[in-house]
């Protein structure tokens, strides 16, 4: 593989980058720059799209049931994915495996390759990770991230030619370590846009959104609740279809959790649909017993272990969710998820860090930390988790601050929302490696019977995936939404007839915004950040940065479940370690070692001034470090 377009592509990300110039449109005319350089090839490239694109309708039209863009793909995806990395971009075409392709409905196609990186390669791209450091890139392998938008740029190509409305996504890739060297294992997703709908969303959550802004016309709120009505329509028009499009859907969640041998793209969505149940007049667990286990011909045993796995993820998807709905923008929504985080796992003390179902991992945990208090002279012990866990209280004090970032890059090293989505990550590694142990013990206890066949990964995520798919059709489906409604405890209000078809819709949404749907409204609306500027300009009206996601929050919301290069990443456990409990230790130390007497409250604010104020020289900044330096003085008059 040349490495040229790739080192260019970084050294201009980089630059734009560092110069707070960067968005996902630039990001797309640096791809597109490197096609100009093969002006002549690239032209031939879309001629050829075109000429394909165009044979395909004229043979449709004289069909009597006429193929979708789907078989379209079907037949010539691979051909034109396979020139686009090998003439553009360099990637060996011999590498690249094609071991699956499935058009699983009218809108949906997907193709599942392998790319099987040489030696040569594996060193290249390591180089390049080692010469640029782009902080967007954060906690993602550059691999990963290159074929990620080399795909999406590549739809975006194909769009402009063949003028559907169409989006073509590495929906999928997980790194894996063979015995040879790395091999990326990833799935490509082509699928219709959805263009109105999430137009049509984007009007009602905008009008929420601007709601709360004084000097907006009235006239511009009617037009964005037009949308909003419209989109109603497209709910109620699509809810009679929507039982059979669910099998489809459910099938998409079935392929993309075992590409990646993760649970994590289902948690949302299951969460999400468990919440509906929790309002609806029917028993999750009712359903479960009498519509789905009943129908399998299992032992009782075996039974009850499907019972096992999913009270797991029912009960680790409303954790996960409920850390994902604090996941706003802002440095401030974001300071108050690390504490919300921070609060459940340091609330009852080490022992319940070491032993316990607090963590996936206990002895991960235990095991890192007796490792880690090998090395150093100064153990981490009970006390000092409760040390720490007391401090915690006191950064609530950065809620009045503007530089909260700045603190968390003095105190971890990197800035609030790096880690948190470092949080995030991590969370879903272990929770995976967690529930891989909860299957081999189920199999365990099950092997003492002979009949019972044991469970693999992939058949687990069959029988939750059929399960959510009884229970979405127990409480939503029935001849229109009006009778839905009577299955709800509240079916006056929130459980109206519209409101359920948009509920219903909403999941089908998940497959496009792969994460907590208390995340769209804001995540929707920063992507239309530049557009909804533009038209406030009009109104002299000025949204402040704060209220949108950063590039870095959107890149990372994007792929967070849908690339895992968890071989590099560290356990939730070890992570909470090394990025948590040790930084905030040393800063303790270092002020208790320092002053000699922790109760004289002065010597510690000048202690802790002289550590947080180093090297700044902005008035501001230095009155909020000060204002802090005062709030966390009475910390060490108590320290054990």
């Amino acid at each position: 593989m040349a490495f040229k377009e790739l080192k260019y592509i970084v050294e201009n990300l980089q630059d734009r980058a560092n110069m707070l110039d960067f968005s996902i449109k630039k990001m797309n005319s640096v791809l597109f720059e490197v096609l100009k350089k093969n002006g002549i090839k690239f032209e031939e490239f879309k001629n050829n799209i075109q000429l394909k694109w165009e044979e395909f309708e004229k043979k449709n039209q004289n069909r009597v049931i006429k193929k979708t863009f789907t078989s379209f793909f079907y037949e010539n995806f691979h051909d034109l994915f396979s020139y686009f990395l090998e003439e553009f971009f360099s990637f060996k075409k011999n590498s690249l495996n094609l071991f699956n392709k499935e058009k699983i409905s009218e809108k949906i196609t997907f193709f599942e390759y392998n790319y099987l990186l040489n030696p040569n390669e594996e060193e290249q791209f390591a180089k390049i990770s080692d010469d640029f450091q782009v902080e967007i890139l954060y906690g993602f392998s550059l691999i990963t991230w290159y074929l990620y938008f080399l795909v999406r740029f590549l739809g975006i190509v194909i769009r402009k030619v063949i003028q559907k409305r169409i989006y073509i996504l590495l929906d999928a890739v997980i790194v894996k370590n063979t015995d040879v060297n790395k091999n990326l294992n990833f799935m490509i997703i082509v699928k219709d846009s959805k263009d109105k709908t999430f137009n049509y969303y984007y009007n009602m959550v905008l009008y929420y959104f601007l709601r709360q802004i004084k000097g907006i016309p009235e006239d511009y709120f009617a037009k964005l609740l037009e949308g909003r009505e419209k989109l109603y329509q497209i709910a109620l028009k699509e809810y009679s279809s929507s039982k059979e499009k669910l099998v489809d859907l459910l099938y998409y969640f079935y392929k993309k959790c075992n590409l990646l041998q993760s649970f994590s793209p289902l948690l949302d969505f299951f969460n999400f649909v468990g919440a509906r149940v929790e309002d609806s007049i029917f028993s999750k667990w009712d359903i479960i017993k009498k519509e789905f286990l009943i129908n399998l011909d299992y032992s009782p045993e075996k039974k009850n272990s499907i019972i096992v796995f999913f009270d797991y993820l029912d009960k680790k998807s409303t954790l996960y969710s409920t850390f994902q709905a604090n996941n706003l923008p802002s440095p401030k929504s974001q300071l108050n998820l690390f504490l919300l985080y921070m609060k459940y796992y340091f609330g009852s003390g080490l022992e319940a860090l070491e032993v316990g179902d607090l963590l996936f991992l206990p002895k991960v945990f235990k095991d890192t930390l007796n490792q880690h208090n090998k090395d150093v002279e100064e153990v981490i012990g009970a006390n000092s988790i409760k040390n720490v866990k007391e401090f915690l209280n006191f950064l609530s004090a950065l809620s009045n601050i503007k530089n909260i970032d700045l603190f968390f890059q003095r105190i971890f090293n990197k800035n609030i929302s790096q880690l948190n989505y470092g949080f995030f990550r991590t969370f879903l590694k272990s929770l995976g490696s967690n529930f891989s142990q909860i299957i081999t013990q189920e199999n365990k206890s099950l092997s003492e019977d002979p009949q019972n066949t044991p469970f693999t990964f992939n058949i687990v995520v069959d029988h939750i995936c059929r399960i959510l798919y009884v229970i979405i059709d127990k409480i939503f489906m029935r001849s229109s939404p009006d009778d839905a409604s009577k299955n709800f405890i509240d079916p006056r209000s929130r459980y109206i007839g519209k409101n359920i078809a948009l509920r219903v819709l909403e999941l089908f949404v998940f497959q496009d915004i792969n994460y907590s749907d208390d995340v769209w409204p804001d995540y929707i609306i920063s992507l239309n950040r530049e557009q909804l500027k533009g038209e406030m300009k009009k109104f002299n009206i000025t949204i402040p940065e704060k209220k949108f996601y950063s590039v870095e929050e959107l890149l990372q919301i994007m792929i967070t479940y849908n690339i895992h290069s968890f071989s590099d990443q560290p356990f939730f456990e070890e992570w909470l370690i090394y990025e948590i409990i040790i930084p905030l230790n040393n800063l303790i130390q270092d002020v208790r070692n320092s002053v000699k007497d922790p109760e004289n409250e002065i010597k510690v604010y000048e202690k802790l001034s002289e550590i947080l104020l180093l090297d700044i020289e902005d008035e501001k900044i230095i009155k909020d470090f000060k204002f802090l330096c005062q709030n966390f003085a009475p910390f060490w008059k108590n320290l054990d």
